[in-house]
């Protein structure tokens, strides 16, 4: 049977298209081949099984990104209201067995000014407000608990930053008591891409709760993903392409154009023998470098200019699939949604585990 999910803070549908989408990934990406379901178009890809879960609701309150997930699959359960005033207004949530969701985490991040709890932006991003509102972005986690609170679902997965642990006044632990309240185990897993055969050096936090109305008890290490350990290099994911000058796809047409600097984020090169760095949301353009002039780390490439990343190589880093729409028009606004998302390889994992949970304690 199909499991109900609900999903917050959807963006672009990473971990949604894990959990009921088609996911397509490098064959070396996958260490169970069971997971396989075909080939795909594109050489070495493969389509995954897909998932036994169907979505019930979505909600972002970025208008771009429901009208990108809206390119690839039906977008009529994505709401754009504020999830605060959503819960303001008493919305009535649908039943789920699952709410999931990647609540903002620009306020814990190490790439961002890290106010955390303390955030200067408000829950609709428009106005700034005074530190310690109770509607910020970075307290935005808080309506993901009351979502629990409202639906009563049997599992909970929730996705941040690494920086989420390295914190001041352990944020981590006061958002785990927050969920621990309403009835649930809750335990947490850093969980390195790399390890997972996500070619890139992204670790996140998973928080993942159950519900302690269940048929069985938890083990001690319930929560971790331990599928898929295997690795595989960048470069099998840009095999491919053509360079953007002759490139017929869209989106592999678009990158960058921000001056290289001396110092600072972006101006390292991607090694294609090894794993690209973590995709960020907030660049202002300073996306890395496909490769630089003379490079040393692929100087098989030394022949072709020296760029940043194309739109379509950085949603490949994140394993989306090779033909997803991120744009019907030339414009950078995809690097944003692509590296605010879950890599939708990490979402399968994470159904996956979900659904075995599911199958041990609730059946």
């Amino acid at each position: 049977m199909n499991l109900k999910y609900l999903s917050l803070f959807t963006g672009i549908g990473g971990m949604d298209m894990g959990f009921d989408g088609e996911v397509i990934v490098h064959r070396e990406s996958i260490e169970n081949k069971e997971f396989i379901d075909r080939q795909h178009t594109v050489k070495d890809f493969v389509v995954l099984k897909k998932n036994k879960f169907e979505c019930v609701f979505q909600n972002d309150i970025l208008t771009g990104a429901k009208e990108v997930f809206g390119f690839n699959t039906d977008n009529s359960k994505y709401d754009t209201t504020s999830i605060y005033d959503l819960i303001s207004t008493n919305f009535s949530f649908p039943f789920a067995d699952v709410v999931i969701g990647g609540f903002p985490c620009q306020d814990f991040s190490h790439a961002g000014k890290r106010h955390g709890f303390e955030s200067n932006k408000t829950h609709d991003l428009k106005e700034i407000v005074d530190a310690k509102k109770d509607n910020s972005r970075g307290t935005l986690y808080k309506s993901f608990v009351e979502v629990v609170k409202r639906v009563k679902p049997k599992f909970f997965v929730a996705e941040n930053v690494y920086g989420l642990m390295t914190m001041k006044n352990e944020p981590i632990r006061i958002i785990m008591e927050d969920f621990s309240k309403l009835g649930y185990d809750v335990d947490y897993q850093i969980v390195c891409c790399i390890d997972h055969g996500i070619a890139q050096t992204r670790k996140r936090v998973i928080i993942m709760g159950i519900s302690k109305d269940r048929k069985s008890d938890i083990k001690q290490g319930w929560n971790i993903i331990t599928q898929n350990r295997i690795r595989c290099n960048i470069g099998k994911y840009f095999e491919h392409l053509d360079e953007p000058d002759v490139s017929e796809d869209i989106s592999q047409m678009v990158f960058s154009k921000a001056k290289k600097l001396e110092k600072g984020q972006g101006q390292t090169e991607v090694n294609m023998n090894s794993f690209a760095p973590t995709m960020r949301a907030e660049h202002h353009g300073n996306i890395e470098f496909r490769r630089h002039k003379n490079s040393k780390l692929n100087p098989s490439e030394n022949h072709l200019s020296e760029r940043r990343l194309t739109i379509r190589e950085a949603g490949l880093i994140q394993t989306f699939p090779p033909n997803y729409i991120f744009s019907k028009k030339k414009n950078m606004l995809a690097y944003k949604y692509i590296g605010n998302a879950v890599p939708p390889l990490l979402g399968y994992l994470i159904a996956e585990k979900i659904y075995d949970l599911y199958k041990a304690h609730f059946i």
